[in-house]
C-alpha cells in the first residue's frame, strides 16, 4: 500500500522538479528589454535637453559652437542609465506576486492578473500596463534624479564640464581689483569731493566685457547644469500635459505585453 502511494505521487514530483510551473512575472528578458527600450526612447528628449544646455553654456560663457562640453554629461549618463532605471522600476516598485488572499485564506489572482491588465501593483507585465502612469512617472523622475547626481559640483562629470568650459572660453579671467582702503578726509577735501563719491570703485568705467569674473563662475555653471537641466526635464517631457512627450504609452504597453 505504501509502495502504491509512492508510485502515485512520483509523477507529480517529477513534473514539478523537472518542469517548473510557468510564471507571468516580468523577469529576465522582460526586465532587460523593457529597461533598454525606455533608454532608447529617452534618447530623443535627452538630445533636446543637451542641445538646449549646450546653447545656454555657449551664450553665457562665450564658447565656440564646437565646444560641446555637455558631451561629458551624456557619457556619464550612458554609464549609469541602465542600472539606475532598472532599479527604480523593478525592485523598487514593480515586484512580488499579484495574488490576494480570499476570506477563506486561499490565494487567488484578481481578474486581469497576472496579464493583461492587473490592478494589483506586482511584478508582472499586466501590472505595469495597468499602472502605466506610475511607470511613466518613475522613468521621468529617474532621469531628473540621474542628472541631479551628474551635475553635483563634486561629481566627476561636473568637473569635466567645468574644465571643458574653461578651456574653450575665449574670454580671459578679469584681474582682481585692488583692495579699497578707508581713510578720513579734511573738510576742504570733502567740500570738493562729495561723500557719495568717497570710496566708490570706478572699475566699472573700464570695459570688462572682454574678461570674465572668476568669483561666481562655478556658481553660475552650477546654476545652468543643476537647476537648469534638472528642471528642464519638465519642459522637455511636457509636464503640463502629463509628460506626454516622455510617455509612449501605446507603444510601450504593446512592448511590455509581448513578454509572458
Amino acid at each position: 500500500m505504501r509502495l502504491f502511494s509512492s508510485l502515485v505521487f512520483l509523477p507529480t514530483f517529477i513534473a514539478v522538479a523537472f518542469f517548473p510551473l510557468s510564471t507571468s512575472a516580468c523577469e529576465g528578458d522582460c526586465i532587460t528589454n523593457t529597461t533598454n527600450e525606455f533608454i532608447r526612447l529617452y534618447a530623443t528628449p535627452l538630445k533636446t535637453l543637451l542641445d538646449h544646455t549646450d546653447t545656454d553654456l555657449a551664450s553665457r560663457f562665450n564658447l565656440p559652437s564646437s565646444s560641446q562640453c555637455v558631451s561629458y554629461l551624456q557619457d556619464a549618463y550612458a554609464k549609469i542609465a541602465y542600472a539606475y532605471l532598472e532599479n527604480a522600476i523593478f525592485p523598487s516598485y514593480f515586484h512580488g506576486k499579484c495574488q490576494q488572499r480570499t476570506a477563506n485564506g486561499t490565494l487567488v489572482n484578481p481578474p486581469g492578473c497576472p496579464n493583461p491588465d492587473c490592478p494589483v501593483v506586482c511584478g508582472t507585465p499586466g501590472s505595469m500596463v495597468h499602472h502605466y502612469d506610475a511607470l511613466r512617472n518613475i522613468t521621468v523622475n529617474s532621469h531628473e534624479g540621474m542628472f541631479a547626481l551628474l551635475t553635483k559640483q563634486d561629481s566627476g562629470s561636473f568637473q569635466d564640464v567645468k574644465k571643458c568650459v574653461l578651456d574653450a572660453m575665449t574670454l580671459k579671467k578679469c584681474p582682481k581689483e585692488p583692495a579699497r582702503t578707508t581713510r578720513s578726509f579734511s573738510r576742504s577735501f570733502a567740500a570738493h569731493f562729495p561723500r557719495s563719491l568717497v570710496g566708490r570703485s570706478f572699475s566699472g568705467l573700464s570695459p570688462r566685457g572682454n574678461c570674465y569674473d572668476d568669483t561666481n563662475f562655478e556658481k553660475n555653471l552650477y546654476g545652468v547644469l543643476q537647476a537648469g537641466m534638472v528642471q528642464m526635464w519638465a519642459d522637455v517631457c511636457d509636464a503640463k500635459s502629463d509628460y506626454a512627450k516622455c510617455s509612449w504609452e501605446k507603444k510601450m504597453k504593446a512592448f511590455i505585453l509581448q513578454f509572458p
